[in-house]
């Protein structure tokens, strides 16, 4: 028997999430029964199990106050008539390495394998705009950037969440479990996997903040936000209305 320790590494954004599941789809790779054999057995006696690290990063936001509110409409592509006063906007990175010891059989047809795998999940950058109609306004501007931070919270809360599923997904599949087949299979069935099944899974459980978001934005909120500060925010908007009316 010979060991062949591997090791790979990633630093992604946004869509390229994928490779994070790198060594959860070499766990799943075993998942149809094999008979045992004695390069399982002695992986088993031999490799250690193995380990599973997820982590987040804080997030810091950066306040950014050099664009208009009907720039910030066009940028969140609101076509309901309603006004964007702020805007949140993070940008997803996620940063894997995986590693696997293992053994192979003398003619290097057979491998036994336990992978690791550590991944570490941001927000970076996090990008909070305000109008930057309401930045000599303390009370309009207090209040915008309150809501946006609300919006950045929803981020950071999933941002957790995930991580928690992540970790006990990648235990349960990992933990005390050894794969068995040849090296290139499993290279050709990670590829697969990410592809087809594990790529779409994270996306979809990162992104799943709609309902959130919407809940922050709701009527309500737009009716506090028509009568905050005496009303001044409301008067802003209507001042830049009427000024294009008159063009």
């Amino acid at each position: 028997m010979t060991s062949h320790p591997r090791r790979g590494s990633a630093t992604t954004r946004t869509r390229s999430t994928a490779i994070v599941f790198a060594a959860l789809v070499l766990a799943g790779c075993a998942a149809a029964p094999r008979p045992r054999s004695d390069v399982s057995e002695a992986c088993e006696k031999r490799v250690p199990p193995g380990r599973v690290e997820v982590i987040t990063i804080p997030v810091k936001p950066t306040v950014d106050t050099s664009l208009s509110y009907r720039e910030l409409t066009s940028l969140a592509r609101r076509e309901d008539g309603a006004w964007v006063l702020g805007l949140t906007r993070p940008a997803l990175r996620v940063e894997a390495r995986w590693t696997y010891a293992g053994l192979s059989d003398a003619a290097g047809r057979r491998a036994c394998i336990r992978p690791s795998v550590f991944m570490r999940l941001r927000y970076e950058p996090v990008k909070v705009y305000v109008g930057r109609e309401f930045l000599e306004d303390d009370c309009a501007y207090r209040f915008i950037l309150d809501h946006e931070q609300r919006h950045v919270g929803v981020h950071v809360r999933r941002l957790g969440e995930v991580a928690a599923e992540l970790q006990r997904e990648l235990e349960k599949h990992l933990s005390g479990i050894v794969h068995v087949g040849p090296r290139d299979e499993l290279d050709r069935r990670l590829k697969a996997e990410v592809a087809e099944r594990w790529m779409p899974l994270a996306e979809r459980e990162l992104k799943d903040v709609a309902r959130e978001h919407a809940a922050i934005d709701s009527p309500q909120e737009y009716a506090r936000a028509a009568s905050a500060c005496q009303g001044r925010i409301a008067s802003v908007i209507a001042a830049h209305r009427d000024a294009v009316a008159d063009r």
